[in-house]
């Protein structure tokens, strides 16, 4: 009797446990669905948002849509940066190419748009390829997921769109749709060929050990690789592959793959989990989650770019290219900082050229060893003025402003040296005039 009084006992204790889960599993899905809201509306308020890596997705949107309405067709190249060399698509193409064609009746917000339709396509595609984790703190888990987190934040359109035609594609195969799975596989790939590439070799090769058809996955992703390989080419054929060193590149790959990965990393985690049936293990996966996002900010520059919530668009550049001073055609190299590339933006839609892409690495925040040796640079890069805002050397502790300071005075003038002249000099920044030839 006593025995059956203690089994009774404990069933009602995992009857109250489950009980207590399940409303605050609810609460917390609905706590972390109103906080995304809150974030995609804030981000909704802002034609152009501006934070780490958006501005990239703007300029070259605005390139592609003004050469296709204007009757010039596809472009291959896109003239206005890197000199000339740079490519229109080394990434993006499906969200650049649709937010392109859409540009004329939204203008700059459309893109803007397109990182709010990827981030909720990422999400829901989550909930659609994972069913098992559409309640309670599973849910909430996978909404604090920090690559879904990080990425719309800082603004990485191209890969929000990517993760979520992966997802799909992973979706897709386990409920044996082989045909979307193969044309949202190549669709990911071909969007953001250089992370979203080899995690997709990543994801078959870890399903092999539980796919009953080995054979028929490898023959279907076969199927994407010669899509693949063309945007691969179209990728390392961008500009800023020859200017940086294989070391930086690896280091970079490796610094953007880690935490992008968890986009699939993450739900796969948590159905493990949930399979083995642990109680109270969903609070303390999304405790985990909460943790990592709080771990993982500063690294990825997350305190920043969650400003752009609030922040607006700088407009001083504006005030420069409406001047005088402003030469339209002219290449120009903007050196300035925590204003998200804004300044180079506003240099292109005045009719200016950039001597580099807006990558970080093709920019070349760096130091040279003698004014010999950066002349080579600027003559390379077709530079015809450098504009160093104010707080640009001291953040990036480079030699750049030194140098052009001992070259405008024409004392080192020679056939190796590049003459420099001071143009312009007001409180925002210094603006040095560049001639290929030293007279």
């Amino acid at each position: 009797m006593r025995d059956a009084q203690l089994m009774t006992d404990a069933a009602h204790r995992r009857e109250w446990v489950g009980s207590v889960l399940d409303h605050s599993g609810r609460v917390a899905t609905v706590a972390v669905a109103t906080a995304w809201a809150v974030v995609l509306a804030s981000m909704a308020r802002h034609r152009v948002y501006v934070s780490h890596d958006t501005l990239i997705s703007y300029a070259h949107v605005w390139y592609v849509s003004e050469r296709l309405w204007h009757g010039h067709g596809l472009p291959l190249h896109m003239s206005v940066l890197s000199s000339g060399h740079a490519l229109a698509f080394p990434y993006g193409l499906v969200p650049w190419m649709t937010a392109a064609l859409l540009r004329p009746l939204a203008g700059d917000w459309i893109v803007t748009l397109w990182l709010i339709v990827g981030t909720v396509g990422l999400i829901a595609a989550t909930f659609w390829a994972f069913p098992e984790l559409r309640r309670g703190w599973w849910a909430a888990g996978v909404m604090l997921n920090p690559a879904l987190v990080s990425s719309p934040v800082i603004g990485q359109l191209p890969f929000v769109w990517a993760g979520a035609m992966l997802v799909v594609a992973i979706g897709a195969w386990r409920r044996g749709k082989r045909a979307l799975a193969v044309v949202a596989a190549i669709l990911a790939q071909v969007t953001h060929p250089a992370i979203v590439f080899p995690l997709s070799v990543a994801v078959v090769l870890a399903r092999l050990r539980w796919e009953p058809d080995r054979r028929g996955l490898l023959r279907s992703y076969a199927l994407t690789l010669p899509f693949v390989g063309a945007a691969l080419a179209m990728t390392f054929a961008s500009p800023v592959f020859r200017d940086i060193p294989l070391s930086t590149q690896l280091s970079t790959f490796i610094g953007t793959i880690a935490p992008r990965c968890l986009v699939v990393v993450v739900p796969v985690t948590l159905l493990l989990v949930r399979k083995a049936r642990r109680r109270g293990a969903e609070i303390g996966m999304a405790a985990l989650l909460i943790a990592a996002n709080i771990g993982m900010g500063p690294s990825l520059g997350m305190p920043w770019a969650w400003g752009a919530l609030k922040r607006t668009p700088d407009r001083r550049m504006e005030q420069f290219t409406s001047s005088p001073a402003f030469v339209p055609g002219a290449v120009y190299r903007v050196l300035r900082i925590a204003d998200g590339k804004v300044a180079m933006y506003q240099t292109l839609r005045a009719g200016g050229r950039l001597d580099s892409e807006f990558f970080p690495e093709s920019i070349a925040r760096r130091s040279w060893p003698d004014t010999a040796s950066y002349s080579r640079f600027l003559r390379g890069r077709h530079v015809d003025f450098v504009m160093i805002w104010r707080g640009y050397d001291r953040r990036y502790t480079t030699d750049e402003h030194a140098l052009l300071e001992r070259m405008a005075d024409g004392s080192e003038c020679s056939p190796q040296v590049v003459e420099v002249r001071l143009h312009q000099r007001t409180a925002n920044y210094d603006l040095y005039r560049v001639r290929r030839s030293c007279s």
